[in-house]
C-alpha cells in the first residue's frame, strides 16, 4: 500500500508539471497572443476597434500630462493670435503733392492779377507725422508749402517763388458713444517776404499781416447708425457730416470762420474711388479782417462749395511691399458759388479750379 501511494504521489506530480508546462505552451503559443479566449474559450481574432482601444490606452499612458500637451487652436484664434503679434505701427507719415491751376483759401484767389490769362501753375505740398497713443488719441504734426509760378506778380519784392508756409499741431480722438472723431488743433500761418510789401501800404503799416495764427476743431462724424434701416449691414458712413471751426487770434482779431459739410466714397472698380463733396462756408467776419473792410461783427453766408476727387490706389498695381507704405493718385475739382452780401461787396468772387495730387502713407 505504501509503495502504491510512493507511486502515486509520485506520478500526480508528474501530471502536475505536465499540466503546468502545456498550460506555457498554450500561453506562449500564436494562438494566444492573438488575443482573449472568446466565451466558448477558443482562441479570439481582436477587432479593429479594440486594436483604437488598445492603441489609445497605450498613447494616454504616454502622453505628457495636460498642462504640458500641445493644445489644438482654431484658425480664427490664430488670425486673432497673430494679429496681436502685429500689431500696427503707432507712427505715420503722410505726403502729398499738389498741382492746381489756382490757389484758393476761405474763398480768396491768391493767385490772380491783372491780365493773368492763362492760369499759372500753383505747386503745393503737405507733409504730416501722427503718432498714435492708444487710449490718449492721436497727436500730429503737419506742413504746408505753397509755391506759384507768377508769385513776382504778386509781390515784386519777393525774389522767390515760395507765397505760403503753414505749420500745424494737432490732436484727436474718437469719441465712440456718438461715432465722432475729435480734432483740436494750432495753426501758424506765415507769408514770407510780405512784410515788404505791405509797408507800401500806408493804411496797414508793418504791423505783422505776414503772419498769423488761428485754433480750430474739427468733428467727423460716422453717420452709418441713422441708415441702418436701408443698409442694416453696413457700418460706414453714408453721408459722413462734417463741422469745421476756426478762430484766428492774429489778424482776424478773434473772428471766426466755419464749414459744414458731407461727401461720400463710391469705389466703383477696384482700387477706384470716387468722392464727390458739398460744404457751405460761413464767415464769421475774418474775410472782412483779412481785406481790412468795415463791419467785421456780423455772420454771414460766404460760399457754397461742390467737389469732386477722383483717386486711385496704385499700392496694389505696383506690388508694393507694406514696409515701402502706400502711393495713390487723384484728379479734383472745385466749383465755389460766392453768397449774398461777400459776393456783392467783392470779397469773393465764384471759382473754378482744379488740379492733381500723388499721395503717398506710411505706417499706422
Amino acid at each position: 500500500m505504501t509503495t502504491r501511494c510512493s507511486i502515486s504521489h509520485a506520478a500526480g506530480r508528474r501530471w502536475v508539471c505536465a499540466v503546468v508546462l502545456g498550460s506555457l505552451c498554450i500561453a506562449l503559443s500564436p494562438a494566444a497572443a492573438s488575443g482573449p479566449a472568446d466565451s466558448f474559450g477558443s482562441p479570439g481574432v481582436i477587432t479593429l476597434a479594440q486594436a483604437k482601444v488598445d492603441e489609445g490606452a497605450v498613447a494616454a499612458e504616454e502622453a505628457p500630462p495636460a498642462s504640458e500637451a500641445p493644445v489644438a487652436m482654431t484658425r480664427g484664434q490664430v488670425e486673432t493670435e497673430e494679429a496681436v503679434e502685429e500689431k500696427p505701427f503707432p507712427i505715420s507719415l503722410g505726403v502729398s503733392y499738389y498741382l492746381l491751376s489756382d490757389y484758393v483759401f476761405r474763398g480768396i484767389n491768391f493767385s490772380e492779377y491783372a491780365g493773368e490769362g492763362r492760369e499759372k501753375p500753383n505747386h503745393q505740398l503737405t507733409v504730416s507725422v501722427t503718432w498714435d497713443s492708444g487710449d490718449f488719441g492721436r497727436f500730429g504734426f503737419d506742413t504746408f508749402f505753397e509755391w506759384y509760378a507768377a508769385q513776382k506778380k504778386l509781390n515784386p519784392y519777393g525774389g522767390q517763388n515760395l507765397q505760403e508756409a503753414d505749420y500745424s499741431l494737432r490732436w484727436s480722438y474718437y469719441v465712440e458713444p456718438i461715432a465722432t472723431d475729435a480734432t483740436l488743433g494750432f495753426t501758424f500761418y506765415t507769408f514770407p517776404n510780405l512784410a515788404k510789401l505791405l509797408r507800401t501800404d500806408r493804411s496797414r503799416g508793418n504791423n505783422n499781416n505776414d503772419r498769423t495764427q488761428e485754433w480750430y476743431l474739427k468733428l467727423d462724424h460716422n453717420d452709418a447708425w441713422m441708415w441702418k434701416w436701408l443698409f442694416p449691414e453696413n457700418e460706414d458712413g453714408v453721408l459722413n457730416p462734417s463741422f469745421f471751426l476756426a478762430q484766428d487770434v492774429g489778424v482776424g482779431a478773434g473772428h471766426v470762420w466755419m464749414e459744414m459739410g458731407i461727401s461720400h466714397d463710391f469705389e466703383v472698380v477696384e482700387n477706384l474711388t470716387i468722392t464727390p463733396g458739398y460744404l457751405i462756408a460761413i464767415d464769421g467776419g475774418v474775410l472782412r479782417r483779412y481785406l481790412g473792410r468795415s463791419h467785421a461783427d456780423t455772420f454771414r453766408l460766404a460760399y457754397d462749395q461742390w467737389s469732386l476727387n477722383v483717386t486711385y490706389d496704385l499700392t496694389k498695381v505696383l506690388h508694393l511691399p507694406k514696409w515701402a507704405g502706400t502711393l495713390s493718385v487723384s484728379g479734383l475739382l472745385y466749383f465755389n458759388n460766392a453768397l449774398g452780401t461777400a459776393e456783392d461787396d467783392g470779397s469773393i468772387n465764384d471759382e473754378f479750379y482744379g488740379g492733381m495730387s500723388v499721395n503717398w502713407g506710411w505706417g499706422g
